[in-house]
């Protein structure tokens, strides 16, 4: 059985889109076709050169090392998503991953928020002023 839905992959990848104004976005699509053309050039199976442009795909996409990547990253598999370059199997996994690696800028650039409670030291010695004086106040 042959799988022609690449084909269509294949020009959406070149269509004008306002996603690929994402550099990020942009540079996965350009792999995507790289890969694709190359592979396909070998023997013209194009199930095989699709699945071969959606690693490449995937391995061209942001590290998760920043916030501003994360964002980059989860443009390219919500595009990805779309081109069929990226499975609906794996693309839960890469937004979660994602969404991990968010939440953990959002505690670094927050100082007053601890990820346990009651273990940063300023949220800590204001609560203990407040018992102080609450104690103080009663006879």
């Amino acid at each position: 059985m042959q799988i022609f839905a690449t084909t269509a992959t294949y020009d959406a990848t070149a269509r004008d889109n306002p996603a690929l104004k994402n550099r990020a976005v942009n540079h996965c699509c350009n792999i995507w076709r790289r890969a694709y053309r190359n592979e396909y050039r070998k023997d013209k199976i194009e199930w095989k050169a699709s699945q071969r442009a959606g690693d490449a795909f995937c391995t061209s996409m942001p590290p998760l090392a920043s916030r501003e990547n994360c964002q980059d990253f989860i443009a390219c598999v919500a595009y990805g998503i779309g081109l069929r370059a990226i499975s609906e199997n794996d693309s839960g996994k890469l937004l979660y991953a994602a969404q991990v690696a968010l939440s953990s800028f959002s505690r670094e650039t927050d100082p007053k928020k601890s990820a346990v409670p009651g273990t940063n030291p300023a949220e800590s010695a204001a609560n203990h002023s407040k018992m102080d004086a609450n104690s103080q106040e009663k006879p």
